[in-house]
């Protein structure tokens, strides 16, 4: 029997995957959910226990015991398998708020602060100087070359920092479609390049999006939750993210920063 699914957050990249009418396959499962390929990106169905993101299909309840090479395709607004059916259209759509270069400015000082406490990724410590240089003088395309691919797992360390990077530069207004072109031309894993494409656009998960509004409104204790809750993701995932963050707003915040090359 066929089941229905209640979704309480979509992001754009879900359907977005599926346009043309592509169809999916379960390519992996992880504790609270499980992650879609469709042409050649990938998105993560999951319960609400994971935080809403540009990538993610949050449910109430996912479907448990989802075998990898299920199919997945688009059937009137209705995202399907043969084991189950989710409505996505009127469905709640993830679209967080997206900070400027005001916003950014008044959230320097505590992202300062903040990478004073952090430990660099052990992935990254061989190159450290030439990244922090890189992202300091606004080369993204140098940054990538140094970042992508970088270390292992499904989002490695290196293209999670760039992602920060990317964010911070798509929030202080920098030509969509060049930060795009960095994105979708990283050499790494599809679910990786998927968060690039989507860091490129300003999107990131919810709490990284609460990091910055936090700092912007010197609102400290929630600041410090939200520090260790991003910190928290992954291996070193959200350490790098954080790291990506806080190194590209001090470039763009400095008074007479060059311009992103890109």
């Amino acid at each position: 029997m066929t089941r229905h699914l209640v979704p309480v957050a979509v992001g754009s990249g879900v359907a977005a995957a599926h346009e043309g009418g592509a169809l999916g396959t379960v390519v992996g499962t992880f504790r609270h959910g499980f992650y879609v390929r469709a042409e050649g990106r990938l998105y993560a169905v999951a319960g609400p226990s994971v935080a809403p993101g540009p990538i993610h299909l949050i449910l109430e309840s996912p479907p448990a015991g989802v075998p990898e090479g299920l199919t997945v395709w688009m059937d009137g607004g209705m995202l399907c398998s043969t084991e189950w059916r989710i409505g996505l259209t009127g469905a709640p759509v993830y679209a967080p708020l997206l900070p400027g270069p005001s916003a950014l400015r008044l959230a320097g000082p505590y992202l300062g602060e903040m990478l004073d406490r952090l430990t660099v990724p052990p992935d990254l410590r061989s190159s450290w100087d030439q990244v922090r240089q890189a992202v300091a003088a606004g080369d993204l395309p140098r940054s990538r070359a140094l970042l992508e691919g970088r270390g292992g797992g499904l989002t490695p360390t290196g293209d999670d920092l760039l992602s920060g990077v990317l964010l911070v530069h798509a929030w202080n207004g920098g030509d969509r479609q060049s930060l795009g072109r960095v994105a979708e031309e990283a050499a790494t894993t599809d679910l990786s390049r998927s968060f690039l494409v989507w860091a490129a656009r300003g999107q990131s998960i919810a709490t990284v999006h609460d990091l910055v509004a936090s700092a912007a409104l010197e609102e400290a204790a929630d600041f410090e939750e939200v520090v260790a809750q991003v910190s928290a993701i992954g291996g070193s995932s959200g350490i790098a993210l954080l790291w990506g963050i806080g190194l590209a707003v001090a470039s763009v915040t400095t008074a007479g920063a060059a311009s992103p090359t890109a």
